[in-house]
């Protein structure tokens, strides 16, 4: 009758422990313990990736307003 009381302990107890036994197996690694290298970039790449990226956020922004423009003349 004992036994009953305590099977749900045992049976979360040998789950937690097969865990810890696959974590164990293959465990996780934090970005502090294996940082990536980091990137190597001229002057010339940060400026088209940073041109890029402000067209693509004007295009974004324009198309955003012609949409409101839209929805407000459609009123």
């Amino acid at each position: 009758m004992g036994f009953w009381k305590f099977s749900p302990f045992l049976a979360i107890g040998i789950l937690v422990l097969y865990q810890a036994g696959v974590l164990q197996a293959a465990p996780f690694r934090s970005a502090l313990e294996n940082p990536l290298e980091p990137a190597t970039l001229t002057e010339d790449e940060i400026c088209l990736l940073l041109t890029a990226v402000l067209k693509d956020y004007v295009q974004i922004k324009a198309r955003e307003l012609q949409q409101e423009q839209e929805t407000e003349g459609s009123r």
